[in-house]
């Protein structure tokens, strides 16, 4: 005797023919990945684990060039508000930050009137020398190395050297 041949109702008939089984084989440590990540998704069904796969894959495709810029966007973003210095605008009195040279020279004069310091200054009340003048052209410039000029050792100095020789 043979076995029966099942029978397959209409809608289950259709149902299989909307939703087509799929099958595929994986080495062992695939495998293992995928059931470590199916676990971690906590999602009910197989089906459900994959669709959230394929559909988060495919919203996350972006180029190359377009995830370089968008990096580059949120890193200079980042940069400005941690170490730019902000102020509000005296007309909208939105956010403005200090970035042109004029209104850099500007925020320095402000500085140098205000006169501050480090908060932790090295040297209270240490007044910065002013720079030395330029020489001008037609005087000679000293000359870097002075000439070497021998002296004469004394008798102690040999001593002492030849008792730190050893």
């Amino acid at each position: 005797m043979g076995k029966k041949k099942k029978k397959i109702m209409p809608s289950q008939e259709r149902y299989n023919q909307n939703v087509p089984a799929t099958t595929f084989r994986m080495d062992s440590d695939t495998k293992q990945k995928l059931l470590e990540l199916f676990e971690a998704s906590k999602a009910e069904t197989w089906g459900i684990f994959f669709k959230g796969l394929v559909g988060d894959f495919e919203s996350k495709i972006i180029s190359i060039e377009e995830a370089r810029k968008n990096g580059y966007e949120l890193g200079f973003r980042n940069a400005k508000f941690l170490y730019g210095v902000s102020y509000p605008c005296a007309k909208c009195g939105h956010t403005a930050f200090v970035n042109g040279p004029t209104q850099k020279a500007q925020v320095r004069k402000l500085i140098e009137k205000a006169g501050l310091a480090h908060e932790e200054c090295p040297r209270p009340n240490y007044e910065q020398p002013t720079p030395p003048k330029p020489i001008p052209p037609q005087m000679s410039r000293p000359k870097p190395n002075p000439p070497i000029m021998t002296v004469e050792k004394s008798a102690n100095q040999d001593k002492i050297s030849r008792f730190l020789q050893g």
